[in-house]
């Protein structure tokens, strides 16, 4: 499963579910993530917390167009439909960067489509 694109789903899945228990055994202990706007969020503790208590998303779903995946690293773009806590509308186009190690997301950094210039 270190380079089966089939994990970077099962992480996607996981948070769209809210499956906290299940999202800290998806990466390493010392995962990194790194989300514009937010400083690095290092660890499973922190990676999960994020999830839990810092992000804005209420409910949602990631609808992937395409995953790729070699040599330990993997890829994916898509679109991100849901609801935030304050009832507003999400819809974000995102593309993510997945480093594995052992089966698990080491480190992940996302990318949303906005202008930024």
């Amino acid at each position: 499963m270190g380079d089966d694109p089939g994990l970077i789903a099962k992480l996607l899945t996981v948070i769209d579910r809210r499956d906290w228990a299940g999202l800290s055994g998806l990466v390493t202990d010392d995962v990194v993530y790194h989300r514009p706007g937010c400083p690095p969020i290092e660890g499973a503790d922190a990676f999960v917390g994020f999830y839990r208590r810092r992000c804005i998303v209420s409910a949602g779903r990631h609808q992937v167009d395409r995953c790729l995946s070699v040599d330990g690293q993997g890829f994916c773009w898509g679109r991100f439909d849901g609801m935030s806590h304050a009832g507003v509308p999400l819809n974000e186009i995102f593309a993510d960067w997945y480093e594995f190690r052992g089966g698990r997301v080491a480190r992940r950094r996302t990318f949303f489509y906005r202008p930024a210039i």
